[in-house]
């Protein structure tokens, strides 16, 4: 069979903006604070190829002190939408949920530590 290109790409509107998807969160199952979110579901968007080459690539010195995390959730993590400031405020733990679900979706493996995901196949996968 041909690999079709639809089956490659992330789901766009007819403007070409990425759409949002709701996706289980990635928990860590060793992780007490993060079992109370099990099968709980956030809208995201996924990272493009563009962007995950943009933030591997990116160089913090201690000067800047960037908030990748914090970027991640506001860019990506359309419900709940946090503010800039409210990441700031974040549990921690609550944090690294949403960027390894953010960057699970967008194809990164994020280890296998990380395991309460849905048994059924990934969506974005399929689509």
């Amino acid at each position: 069979m041909v690999l079709k290109k639809e089956s490659v790409l992330f789901d766009r509107d007819e403007k070409g903006k990425l759409l949002p998807k709701e996706v289980e969160l990635l928990i860590d199952e060793n992780d007490d604070d993060q079992l109370k979110f099990k099968e709980e579901k956030i809208l995201i968007t996924p990272m493009t190829r563009g962007e995950i080459k943009r933030l591997f690539s990116t160089v913090v010195t201690k000067e800047e002190e960037k908030d990748l995390d914090g970027d991640l959730i506001v860019e990506h993590c359309k419900e709940p939408a946090y503010t800039k400031e409210e990441t700031e405020f974040m549990k921690g733990s609550y944090a690294s949920m949403i960027v390894n679900t953010i960057m699970r979706y967008s194809g990164i493996n994020v280890g296998n530590k990380k395991k309460a995901m849905v048994e059924k196949e990934d969506e974005f996968a399929k689509n």
